[in-house]
This record gives structure tokens, sequence and C-alpha cells, in this order.
């Protein structure tokens, strides 16, 4: 049988039984309720009977001083007789579950119209100035038996309600008597039904539940698992499934031991080819440094004798000049001088100077992997500041407008962070486009919750901007768009990037043609360990 069924069975059994003995308690508390409804009501019509006994009163003592004053200017308001009529018709309503009470009720109201004509008849008098007729009918006995009668039917009326309250809390007593005796018989019931509810669980369940919660914390520790429950329910589907798991732990176990093992052998091989390719590049470097430094030497010559050449010109100027030749012939001379040999010696100053400046880049670039950066915090406001101070006259000359705003201070090396800034600055001054103002801007992003320990900075430009095909060569070493607009060799980027990549960070590039450029460079808040970083970002940055 599966646990629903038998949960069912141990559910419906103490469940009928509670549901009787609720049953039981609900009909006693309607009783309870009922009784006291019931007595609430009595208590409500004595009140109200009462109600009907104040006015009469207080019209008798109106007449009596009215004679004593021989005043019969209060005797004709109306209100004591309308709120006489009034209380009678709240009292029948209260009783007109009553025949008796009612009929009680009727002969009051009777009396009461009869005092009423009554006491007109006497206020007739007092006003018509027939005082002592008056005094002579009150002193007849007769008078006050109507306040007298209407105050016996009053009473009697009321005694007949205190005998009905009488019985109705007696009534409402021996509710809440049965109303207790329910409710204890509802509690031991339920604890009862509950207990052998539980009994019942405790040894058809508990037992195999107790097997199988130690067969859970055997798998938790690889051990081994007690021998299968019986039956056919879902414990035991259950324990079939940590049997089975047990199993395929064990089988994933020793695969994880082979893979573990293969990934030792594969480290062991990352790190050969690491520590070889950090030789390669050391090797690189050298040899970069080593040609740049052989180069040198012969560009030094050429530069050196292509000055001694421009002297012998001038030379060969004044001697052709105070030769005997004809004057066809100096010019000619002076023509091959001046458009050939001149002309060539300009383009081979130009390409050795090229030559320098490529060169010097090479080595730049060679060295940026050997410096040695001191990490510390590094306030980037004063760093961003510097930078525009000491391009202001630049700035000025283009007319721009550059806006700074307040950035958090990273953690790095403090020259090669005002590399980074200085290069990207520079290159949004230098390119930005001369038919409209320029303005740079230079912020950083929110942070990211997902690189707490990074902040990404921003300079942005509204100049003639990068096409989409070139983005990708952006920080590739001497590749330049916008060679006519300024000088350079093409390795700045490529050196800043190295610089962001050396701190952990990256950097990348959005641009669209015409309308302007933001380079994005993100860089580290605190120190960090610098292989965990190129591990979680990876050694390529973007664009």
């Amino acid at each position: 049988m599966k646990l629903f069924n038998k949960g069912l069975l141990l559910v419906a059994i103490p469940g009928l039984f509670e549901l009787l003995l609720l049953g039981i308690l609900y009909k006693s508390q309607q009783n309870a309720t009922q009784a006291e409804a019931w007595a609430l009501h009595t208590k409500d019509v004595i009140i109200q009977a009462a109600e009907v006994r104040e006015p009469i009163l207080l019209q008798s003592a109106r007449l009596r001083a009215a004679i004593i004053f021989n005043d019969a200017t209060g005797l004709d308001k109306t209100d004591l007789w309308e709120s006489v009529t009034r209380e009678i018709a709240e009292l029948r309503a209260l009783v007109s579950d009553n025949p008796k009470q009612l009929d009680k009720l009727e002969k009051i109201r009777l009396a009461v119209d009869d005092y009423h004509v009554w006491t007109d008849a006497q206020s007739a008098l007092l006003a018509a100035g027939k005082r002592e007729e008056l005094v002579a009918r009150m002193r007849d006995p007769t008078s006050g038996r109507r306040v007298t009668a209407i105050q016996k039917l009053l009473v009697d009326f009321i005694a007949n309600e205190e005998a009905l309250d009488v019985i109705r809390s007696a009534q409402v007593e021996r509710a809440r008597y049965f109303q207790s005796i329910a409710l204890i018989v509802a509690l031991i019931g339920s604890v009862l039904a509950a207990a052998v509810a539980a009994r019942i669980f405790s040894r058809d369940v508990g037992g195999r539940l107790a097997v199988l919660t130690g067969n859970a914390r055997q798998l938790t520790k690889l051990g081994k698992l007690a021998q299968a429950v019986g039956g056919n329910d879902e414990i035991t589907e259950l324990d079939k499934v940590l049997h089975q798991t047990s199993e395929r732990l064990h089988q994933a176990e020793a695969t994880e031991r082979l893979h573990r093992e293969e990934l030792e052998q594969r480290a062991r091989e990352l790190t050969m080819l690491n520590e070889d390719l950090q030789r390669q590049t050391q090797d690189n470097e050298m040899f970069i440094y080593s040609v740049s430094h052989d180069l040198r030497s012969p560009l030094v010559n050429l530069q050196g004798f292509s000055k001694e050449l421009h002297h012998s010109i001038r030379d060969l100027h004044d001697t052709v000049a105070a030769s005997q030749l004809n004057d066809k012939d100096k010019q000619r001379i002076h023509d091959i001088i001046e458009e050939d040999v001149e002309v060539s010696l300009k383009f081979i100053r130009t390409a050795v100077t090229r030559s320098a400046s490529i060169i010097d880049a090479m080595l730049r670039l060679s060295r940026i992997g050997r410096v040695e950066y001191q990490a510390q915090d590094t306030n980037v406001d004063e760093i961003v500041q510097r930078v525009i101070d000491a391009m202001s006259s630049t700035i000025r000359e283009r007319q721009a407008v550059v806006l700074a705003k307040a950035m958090p201070p990273c953690h790095g090396d403090p020259t090669a962070v005002e590399q980074v800034f200085g290069n990207l600055i520079g290159n949004a001054v230098n390119y930005l486009d001369p038919k409209r103002p320029g303005t740079i801007e230079i912020g950083v992003l929110p942070a990211d919750p997902g690189q707490p320990n990074f902040r990404t900075y921003y300079v942005k430009d509204n100049g003639l901007g990068i096409p989409a095909n070139y983005l990708g060569k952006m920080f590739s070493a001497f590749h330049r768009l916008h060679a006519d607009v300024a000088q350079g060799e093409g390795v700045g980027l490529a050196l800043i990037k190295r610089i962001v990549l050396r701190h952990g960070g990256k950097i990348w590039v959005e641009s669209t043609e015409g309308v302007g450029t933001t380079f994005y460079t993100s860089l580290p808040v605190r120190s960090i360990d610098r292989a965990a970083s190129l591990t979680a970002q990876g050694e390529s940055s973007y664009g």
C-alpha cells in the first residue's frame, strides 16, 4: 500500500472521531449562544418596560405642580406622550414573539391612553380658570388610581419577564456546562486520536524510515548501505534510489580519480608550456632589444653621412659657382643637385627619423613587460587633472571643452595609470573633428556587482570616430587610422593595453564614425591576485 493511502487511513479514522466531537462542540456552542441571546433579550425587555413608566410619573408630577402654582403652561407639551407612544412601540417589537406579554402590553397601552385623556381634561379646567373644581377632582380617590393601575400593569409585565429571565439564565448555565464538557471531551479525544495515529505510524513507517535515514547518512560518507527495506511504497522506492546512487557515486569516484590524475598531468604539461612561453617571451624581448640596438648604429651612420653630404653639396655649389663653366652647365649642375641629390637626402633623413621612431617604439613595447610596477592606492582625479593641465595649451588651441567627473581611486602603479589616461585623453584631443566644437568627458561607470574589485573608467569624445571594420585593429602596434591628423608611430594603444592587462584589467572601445569614440578601461580598486584576475577576465580585451 502506498504511503498516500496509509496516510489517508491514519488521518481518516481519527479525523472522523474528531469531526463527531467537533459537531457536538459546535451544537453545544450554538445552544449556549442562543441561551445567552434570549437572556440578554429578557433584560432588554425589562429595561424598555422601565422606560415606559418614567414619562407617566413625570406627567403626574407636572399636573400636580401646575395645580399648586396655578400655571398650565407646561401641560400643553406633546413630547412626553410621543415619547410614551414610541417606548410602547419599541416594547411591542421586543415581545412580539410572546402572546401573553403582548396582551399585557395592550392593557398597558389602553391604561396610558385613558390617563392621557384624563390629564388633558384636567389641563383644560386649569386653563379655563376652574382651579377649585380641579382641586376637588384631584381630591377624589379615584383620580390617583389611573397612575397606580399603569404601574401595577408594568410591575406585572416586568415580573413575567423576570421569571423568564430566571429560566433563561438557568438555560445559559446548563449550556455553558455542556459546552465545557464537550470541549474537554474533544481535547481528550483529539489527543487520543493523535496518539493512536502516531503509534500506528511509528510501528509501520518509523522503523523503515530509520533504516532509510541510516542509509542516507552512509551515502554522504560513501560508506556501505544496509540491506534494502521491505514493502512496496515510496520508502522502498527511495531506498532503491539510495542504493543505486551509492553505486553510481562509487563509479563516479573512480572516474573522478582518473580525471584528477589526467588534470594533474595536464597541469604539469601546462606549467612546462608556460615556462617555455615565458622563456620565448624573454627571448623575443631580448631579440627586439638586440635588433633595435644593432639597427641604431647604421641609422646613426646614415644620418651622419647624410649631414656630411648636405655640407658637401654646399661646397659643391660654391665650387661650381667659382668654376669657368658656362651658365647653362652651371644651371644644369644646380638643378641636378637641388632636384635629385637634395630631394634624395631629404627622403633619406625622413626614413632615418621614421626608422628611429619605430625602433624607439619597439624598445618601449619590449620594456613594458620588464617594468616592475609599484601598485598602491592611486588618486585618479589628481592624475586626470595633471594630464589635462599638461595639455591645456593644445586643448585651448583646439577650443575643446574637457569635463572630468569625480572618480574613485584605483589600485595600481601611478606612473603607469597616468600613461593610460595621458594616452587616451591625448588621442581624444588630437582626433577631434575641426568642423564642430570639441567635447571630451572623463568619468566612471556605476559599480558592477559581478566585478566588485574593479571600476570601469571611460574617456568619451565627439571626434572623428572610427570605422567599424577598423575597431579590431585599434590595439595592434603600428596601425594608424588618421595618420594625417596627428603624429605618432601607432604604438600608444598597444602600450596602454599591455599596461592595463598587467594590472589585471581590460580595455575596449566603442565608436561611430563621424559621431565620436569612447574608450573604456577597467582597473582594480584594491589589491588582487593578478593570476586569479586574468583567469576570471581572460588575457584579451574588447575591441
